[in-house]
């Protein structure tokens, strides 16, 4: 027989008090992925997915002559479009553990399952946010790494800047990303007529099948979210590849000095945008792990680099006034780029 994914008795009496009631669960999974809080959700121009319409290359000018004719030229353009991923989930819940735990631990308990759900998307979303592949599943959407997925020190400007710190040893790579969120430069994308996040509905009691296709009744929960990452400016991304974490958190001169390569990656990014603007603000994303390291060497190695500023709300460590964030979706087992 098949296992069965629905909640079970024993779950419901296992999340209980001593006292019999529903008990607060400490969310122990619970992960911190800040990518989702930072990137604005706005809706698409497309049904499933984004078109970006840019210049290619320019008219060509140059100086003419009294009595002399001008040569004809005219500007190019391209057009990139970025699709949307559709990620689902659904909890069935047997209507027989209604009636033998009373309405309230059931409904309580359906709480902290759409909870759980919640906490699941943000984790997978995060994650195909950073590694998601078009190529490999056609429902996601190409997430920043894939993106960035080969060395490019920038020579083409409609291309973003992927460098490398070196040689990996150990399978411990890691990278550093930067993004500038706004309307006009990256953004998680939509569908118009679908909301921006992730969609609870409640289905209610529902006629379903168990393992075996007997007829059964449970409290159905449907979860939808559809959403893509929309590059529209690929200069306005960029990625630090190939960084040995252990080499990063001893401080060694292996590889160098992180914000030595950063400050060249940013220097041949577009000007940073303020907070206030439209384009939106940029932001550095690594993962827990290289965030130590990165503060402890910005630290050891200028007092103008790095400082501690509010970003939403919270104190966090600024490079040249960029918040540097951790993102426990960010891997530090990285397949070498080249």
């Amino acid at each position: 027989m098949a296992s069965d994914t629905r909640l079970t008795l024993l779950d419901f009496y296992k999340a209980r008090d001593p006292d019999g009631s529903q008990a607060q669960a400490v969310e122990l999974m619970n992960q911190f992925n800040p990518i989702l809080r930072d990137a604005p959700a706005l809706p698409t121009n497309a049904p499933l997915g984004n078109r970006t319409t840019f210049t290619r290359s320019l008219p060509s000018v140059g100086t003419a002559k009294i009595n002399r004719g001008v040569t004809r030229s005219k500007s190019t353009t391209d057009q990139r479009i970025d699709a949307l991923g559709y990620f689902a989930g659904r909890s069935e819940i047997d209507s027989r553990i209604r009636k033998m735990v009373g309405a309230d631990a059931f409904n309580r308990r359906r709480m902290d399952e759409d909870n759980r759900f919640e906490e699941a998307f943000a984790q997978y979303v995060a994650q195909v946010s950073f590694y998601g592949n078009l190529a490999s599943d056609e429902a996601s959407f190409d997430g920043l790494g894939t993106r960035m997925g080969t060395l490019n020190p920038g020579t083409d400007l409609t291309a973003s800047q992927v460098w490398s710190m070196g040689t990996v040893t150990g399978g411990d790579g890691t990278s550093l990303y930067i993004v500038d969120w706004g309307e006009r430069t990256c953004f998680l994308g939509y569908p118009q007529n679908a909301a921006g996040g992730l969609d609870v509905e409640d289905k209610g009691e529902q006629n379903v099948n168990d393992v075996d296709g007997n007829p059964m009744f449970a409290y159905v929960s449907v979860y939808d979210w559809f959403c893509g990452l929309v590059v529209k400016d690929p200069r306005r991304i960029a990625r630090l590849a190939n960084i040995d974490l252990s080499d990063a958190l001893a401080g060694g001169a292996t590889q160098g000095i992180l914000i030595d390569k950063l400050e060249q990656i940013m220097a041949r990014m577009p000007t940073p945008p303020r907070g206030d603007e439209v384009v939106g603000r940029r932001v550095l994303y690594c993962a827990t792990a290289l965030w130590a390291a990165f503060t402890k060497q910005a630290r050891s190695q200028s007092n103008q680099a790095l400082s501690i500023q509010d970003y939403l709300g919270q104190p966090t460590p600024h490079f040249w006034g960029h918040p540097v964030v951790q993102c426990d979706q960010v891997s530090t087992t990285e397949p070498t780029v080249s």
